[in-house]
């Protein structure tokens, strides 16, 4: 389902983008994988708004693939159960209604999926 793009929309996303990395920036686990690996965070708003915008109501800002980017971080599973973590209630505190369930599903699939190719993936890497 596409939602019609509306300034309104684009704004609750950068709210919610906004809430969420700042609760992940001051998080005593997730906290410094994006503390040391962000570097223009003005930068990685945008590309994290715009990342939203395309998964919420099509739109057409973000093309890349947003996996690869985190292959090269030190995480484990437990990082991205914490990402879901304080990306559910960054949604339900920002988001209309009309979005939420599925920014939550988004965010769900990526946690479990992402979770488990990027471990799958590390080990695999490891193992040579």
């Amino acid at each position: 389902m596409t939602i019609e793009p509306d300034t309104d929309y684009e704004a609750d996303i950068r709210n919610c983008v906004r809430v969420f990395y700042e609760k992940a920036a001051a998080d005593d686990l997730i906290g410094p994988v994006f503390t040391g690996a962000i570097r223009d965070w003005d930068g990685h708003l945008k590309t994290m708004d715009d990342f939203w915008s395309a998964s919420l109501l099509g739109t057409t800002r973000y093309t890349a693939a947003p996996f690869a980017p985190h292959l090269k971080l030190e995480m484990t599973q437990a990082h991205f159960d914490r990402w879901l973590e304080l990306w559910a209630p960054s949604v339900e505190q920002t988001l209309p209604e009309s979005l939420q369930a599925k920014a939550l599903a988004i965010g769900q699939h990526m946690s479990h999926c992402w979770g488990r190719a990027y471990v799958s993936m590390k080990k695999m890497t490891a193992a040579g």
